[in-house]
């Protein structure tokens, strides 16, 4: 199932996207900050290798994550801001 583009999404639905896209950026900051954790401890105890680097990996999904959160975050303000110039 395809997501519509959020030029074409509802308010509603942008608010919704954005509480989803929040959620899914702090889950992953969470697991980042695990797999860093794993890191160093196996870096302390074995040295330099395979999973000293293994957080870069998944760096890539943290942000495309914030690239979302902050695509709605600027439809949602560029929304707001159409609106408030009409009711002038």
């Amino acid at each position: 199932m395809t997501e519509k583009p959020l030029s074409h999404q509802t308010i509603d639905e942008l608010y919704q996207n954005e509480d989803k896209a929040r959620k899914n950026f702090i889950y992953q900051i969470v697991i980042i900050l695990f797999i860093i954790g794993i890191s160093i401890f196996v870096t302390s105890e074995k040295g330099f290798g395979f999973y000293t680097f293994f957080p870069v990996l998944f760096s890539y999904s943290l942000l495309s994550s914030y690239t979302r959160l902050k695509n709605i975050r600027d439809e949602i303000k560029s929304r707001i801001i159409h609106l408030k110039g009409y009711s002038k």
